[in-house]
């Protein structure tokens, strides 16, 4: 039961060095991922994704509606089924009906290049929306559909699309529109025909307008829109418009994973701050911006060490059911091997030690009746003595082994001889053989063993004992031994009846574990092995055995040859 407490008490420690090494862990990875234990980082994330996806869409609607439209200007530029003087008309009514029904493009505006929509600028100076050099260039003005020249044909909206033939952001810059100062972006695409620049169409979008997309009722941070050259455009604090940031919105691109999100802790001045990026892209330009959510880093710390903390108590809570669960478990074990002790120490005292005390008591009182000669008494008392020694023997068994169960077992190992030991034990038991005619043989070489000397002889004397009692008249008990690296093994083999299946099952059982009958009807307990392998295993040994019925068996143990 020491034993069983020990162990116990190890799973136990066991179980706390677990939770610590699982909370040491934890606190470690707070500073390294503070943000995943955080319902704070959780929060800013949705928002910055949800708030990317708004202006994401809204810009790439627009971008792919100016896209297309580019493609029905060249057509219109090309057909024949529109009279060329017709196609200034029918290109202002279209853009008044893509005005009307596409809310996205209200700032919808054309810049051509001269003479590249219908040929005839000449024939309209002054007429029909044209300016005075007879160039059509609609746009938009706060809902007013009017025209103006081309000053500068190198402006960076129209000079990009007709280097390059492609699609072009400008960067915010404020204009006037209707006497007031807006800041907006330009996204303009080129009109090509067979590979030919005809001019470009686009929108412009107002700042303001994108940042109503964003407007919702905050939950938690800040959020702001950065340009792919780290300019803010929106932000929650008008007096950072047009400011440029102080970290490389070029490393943050380059990060920002498959997921197309990245966070993380930032240094911004003297405070550290949590952030979330999510790129937004315009049509086909392929270096996007930025959006970003900041949250104070102190705010996302806070959050995760409470959630740190209830985490511990938890697994505080944990272990400590797990170990009264433990507790319980290997309390009703102790109560379940008490309960098999207790019925097998009622079994032996009712059967196994009953039996002969009866017999003795018979005996005893057949020579106190002075029925016999002298010669029968020395017989008799003969018989009496060596029952006497028998139940003593069966008595010790059972108190050791009871006291094995009940109190665990002590251990005194010693450096000491096996063959003196082995000699000592066979020596009282030739007696007992001689009476069956059995051959002690004694094959021990000169070995000594690391091992408590007591429970050597106990271990010993019952291996050797059971091999007299299962042997038949004349047989043979071989006692040898082997040196098998650190251990010594030691086997104790007998010629006799062997064991059948069924009993060798349920050899080392307590609830099951009975002695059969002798050869000569010799009763036993079946303790005694159980007893050898208490002891063999509490020295650092085993035990073990081979058996064929009819034909004896071998019992084998080991015990270190040095210290343990």
């Amino acid at each position: 039961m020491k034993l069983f407490k020990n162990a116990k008490k190890n799973v136990f420690i066991g179980i706390v060095i677990l939770a610590i090494l699982i909370l040491g862990s934890v606190l470690l990875m707070i500073p390294l991922r503070m943000s995943s234990l955080s319902n704070t980082s959780k929060i800013a994330k949705l928002q910055c994704q949800e708030a990317g996806e708004k202006l994401s869409f809204h810009i790439n609607a627009s971008a792919d509606i100016i896209r297309n439209y580019s493609y029905i200007i060249a057509h219109l530029v090309e057909t024949d089924l529109i009279p060329k003087e017709n196609k200034r008309q029918f290109l202002l009514s279209d853009m008044e009906i893509k005005y009307k029904n596409e809310k996205a493009l209200k700032n919808l505006w054309c810049t051509f290049e001269p003479d590249a929509l219908d040929g005839m600028d000449n024939n309209f100076i002054n007429q029909l929306e044209s300016n005075e050099n007879g160039v059509f260039n609609p746009w938009f003005d706060d809902g007013e559909l009017v025209t103006n020249a081309v000053d500068d044909y190198k402006a960076l909206y129209y000079i990009i699309p007709k280097t390059t033939g492609k699609e072009a952001v400008i960067n915010p810059y404020w204009e006037d529109i209707s006497g007031k100062d807006v800041l907006m972006i330009s996204f303009s695409v080129p009109i090509m025909l067979n590979d030919k620049f005809l001019g470009v169409v686009g929108t412009d979008f107002y700042i303001d307008d994108l940042k109503q997309l964003v407007a919702a009722p905050k939950i938690i941070g800040n959020g702001k829109l950065i340009t792919d050259k780290g300019i803010i455009v929106i932000h929650d604090n008008p007096k950072f418009i047009g400011k440029i940031v102080n970290y490389s919105v070029d490393d943050i691109i380059n990060k920002i994973s498959s997921e197309n999100i990245m966070d993380g802790f930032f240094k911004s001045g003297d405070k550290d701050v949590y952030k979330v990026f999510i790129p937004v892209y315009f049509g086909e330009i392929c270096k996007p911006w930025l959006y970003v959510v900041e949250v104070p880093a102190k705010q996302v710390h806070a959050e995760a060490r409470l959630i740190v903390g209830l985490l511990s108590i938890i697994l505080i809570l944990l272990v400590l059911a797990t170990f009264f669960y433990i507790k319980t478990i290997e309390k009703n074990k102790e109560l379940r091997i008490f309960h098999e002790v207790k019925n097998k120490l009622f079994s032996v005292i009712a059967h196994d030690l009953r039996s002969p005390i009866t017999s003795l008591m018979s005996m005893l009182d057949l020579a106190n009746k002075d029925l016999m000669d002298k010669e029968m008494k020395v017989s008799l008392l003969q018989i009496i003595t060596q029952r006497v020694k028998d139940v003593y023997k069966l008595l010790d068994n059972l108190l050791q082994w009871a006291k094995t169960q009940m109190h665990g077992v002590a251990i005194a190992p010693v450096y000491f001889d096996v063959q003196t030991e082995i000699q000592t034990v066979i020596d009282n038991l030739q007696i007992i053989a001689d009476e069956k005619k059995i051959t002690l043989n004694c094959q021990i070489k000169n070995h000594k063993i690391f091992a408590d000397k007591d429970m050597f002889s106990v271990i010993v004397r019952n291996l050797i004992s059971n091999a007299i009692k299962f042997s038949n008249q004349n047989g043979v008990v071989t006692i040898d031994s082997e040196e098998q690296k650190d251990k010594l093994v030691i086997s104790v083999k007998d010629t006799g009846i062997g064991m059948s299946q069924e009993v060798q099952k349920n050899l080392f059982k307590i609830s099951k574990s009975k002695s059969g009958l002798g050869t000569n009807n010799e009763t036993g307990t079946g303790l005694g092995l159980l007893l050898c392998l208490d002891f063999i295993k509490v020295n650092g040994g085993d035990l073990w055995f081979d058996s064929k019925l009819g034909e004896g068996s071998k019992f084998s143990f080991s015990l270190p040859a040095r210290g343990i």
